[in-house]
């Protein structure tokens, strides 16, 4: 399975109103149409990648799945920074129509492949060519929705209903491929998705830009990243194996590919359904994880979450062993799904507060290689155990894994989450911010360690008009008033925020802003500020969108 994503390893907050971001789509045409062809996106990359493994292990068993795993896993990962290269260079709606143009052409010749009885190389090659093409998809789809979007509202709409979008489609691709492949056979899969894409290129295409932005390719710095990552990480023990447990996350992962498919069919012997009813439990158990996570916000030690997580996963893993029944064997991967779900985002989330902001760039950048390369080799090695073992042993070794390596790193890690620095005073300021809340929660978190407690009494000014502009203001207690060439135009209270404009366009302050009571407020420098934002695509367009509606309303700059 594909793991590219917008935030590598999964460390995005939950946003606490999905459901209504997922209405509020349906009102504005242009995000309605970029959603649903993501929609079709998801569930049609894992509906195409459990037919494949399915096929291969109608072929020629567990060895095949693992085979063909790699096969498809490998040319993806070396093609990526390439595919990012060639894409920024076009239109961001020409871009994702031509990569769903793409995948339906590809899917369709699998199709053909398949139902024809062609050799095995030529489907495992025509395979390999239909994964690799879905590399840039889903970075190409976040970085098209601020282009889209009208206000800033929009943009945060967007984000949201497309992380419940792939929540669900998580769930709907592979039962969708558990029916197909009951009823039809892999061929179908292909068809049906192939025609599906066809659809979602006419939903991509000629869309309405109504801005543009400076093209990131953080792609390309992929390989150069990974080893700086290295580097680094040789002098520091923890982030080291907080870091491996990460990569062995993504070898259960990868394994779990193969197990589900060898167990579901000759275990469980539910049919050539088995295993995308058996996958589409982790994305259900991620989905609810996702959410349950914002139990995290806050916490001084995330040393037990990460930890927690580990043994919940891969205790679950090792008893879906000894299931009879498929429904139990769904929910305990279910609930593997959920515990993954805490070390992404706890493991993540420990690595910002407890490494410089230098280091951790260089640190993810390796990350981002150890998840294809750990899918890859846990679908490698899950034959042998199976081989070796049986499909149920293979279980239980896969699953024992991950907790035995979260208790040989126990001991460097509860010291890491010893050593880290908690949250500012600021933070619960700072989550309520939209383009800082669309920042991931450790991001979130330095944020708020640099921010500076101002006081001021009634009646100072903050700053004057003409000033030239070195801070970001929220207000936490008290009010302002803000005042253009001697004329109040408009008061800000608590969870309220002004300055951001002047810094943003590099202007000098447009209004005064003064103290109506006495006013305690938290300060961001130019230099904390924009580095924040502009760290992160998601947070810099809508900050750029959000200062564009401000300045043309009664914010002072």
């Amino acid at each position: 399975m594909d793991t590219d994503s917008d935030d590598p390893a999964g460390a995005s907050r939950p946003s606490g109103d999905d459901a209504h971001s997922a209405m509020a789509v349906l009102r504005t045409p242009a995000l309605l149409r970029v959603t649903s062809a993501y929609f079709i996106f998801v569930a049609s990359e894992w509906a195409t990648w459990i037919a494949m493994l399915v096929w291969a292990f109608d072929r020629g068993g567990a060895s095949a799945v693992g085979l063909i795993s790699v096969v498809q896993m490998v040319p993806a990962t070396l093609a990526a920074p390439f595919a990012a290269s060639l894409f920024e260079r076009m239109r961001r709606d020409q871009a994702l129509a031509l990569g769903y143009g793409i995948q339906a052409a590809t899917r369709l010749a699998v199709g053909v492949v398949l139902v024809s009885g062609a050799p095995a190389w030529l489907v495992f090659f025509t395979a390999a060519v239909t994964t690799t093409s879905i590399v840039l998809t889903r970075p190409m789809h976040h970085a098209i929705i601020p282009e889209i979007a009208e206000t800033p509202e929009e943009i945060t709409v967007g984000h949201s209903a497309s992380s419940t979008v792939e929540g669900v489609a998580t769930f709907v691709g592979p039962i969708l491929a558990g029916v197909l492949l009951g009823l039809f056979g892999p061929g179908s899969v292909f068809f049906l998705t192939g025609v599906a894409a066809a659809g979602a290129v006419l939903l991509t295409r000629s869309l309405p830009l109504r801005r543009t932005f400076e093209r990131e390719t953080e792609a390309e710095n992929i390989v150069k990243a990974t080893a700086a990552g290295i580097r680094e990480l040789r002098h520091n023990p923890g982030a080291l194996l907080l870091t491996l447990v990460v990569g062995a996350q993504w070898v259960v992962i990868g394994a779990l590919d193969v197990l589900t498919v060898v167990f579901g069919i000759d275990v469980l012997e539910m049919g050539p359904s088995g295993p995308g009813v058996l996958i589409s439990a982790l994305g259900v158990g991620g989905l609810v994880g996702a959410a349950a996570t914002v139990l995290l916000i806050g916490r001084s030690k995330l040393s037990p979450a990460v930890a927690g997580g580990m043994l919940v996963t891969g205790l679950s893993i090792a008893a879906v062993a000894f299931s009879v029944v498929p429904l139990v064997a769904w929910l305990l991967l279910a609930l593997a799904g959920l515990g993954k779900a805490f070390v992404d985002v706890a493991g993540r989330t420990l690595l910002h507060r407890a490494v410089s902001h230098d280091i951790l760039s260089r640190i993810f950048g390796l990350q981002e290689s150890m998840i294809m390369g750990g899918v890859a080799v846990g679908a490698t090695v899950a034959p042998l155990l199976i081989n070796r073992l049986s499909p149920e042993g293979a279980l239980i070794v896969t699953g024992i894994f991950l907790p035995f390596v979260g208790l040989l790193a126990w001991i460097q890690i509860r010291k890491l989450d010893a050593e880290a620095l908690p949250p500012g005073p600021g933070f619960g300021r700072l989550e309520l911010i939209a383009m800082f809340a669309s920042l991931p929660l450790g991001t979130l978190e330095s944020l708020s360690r640099n921010l500076i407690s101002i006081t001021a009494a009634p009646g100072v000014d903050i700053f004057s008009q003409g000033d030239d502009g070195d801070m970001v203001y929220i207000v936490d207690q008290g009010s302002v008033e803000i005042i253009r060439n001697g004329s109040v135009i408009n008061t800000n209270g608590p969870g309220e925020y002004f300055g951001e404009i002047a810094l943003l366009r590099d202007i000098p302050r447009t209004a005064t802003v003064r103290a109506v009571d006495e006013v305690h407020l938290y300060a961001l420098t130019r230099e904390a500020f924009l580095e924040a934002v502009t760290g992160s695509s998601k947070s810099h367009e809508l900050a750029h969108a959000e200062a564009s509606r401000r300045r043309k309303g009664d914010a002072p700059d």
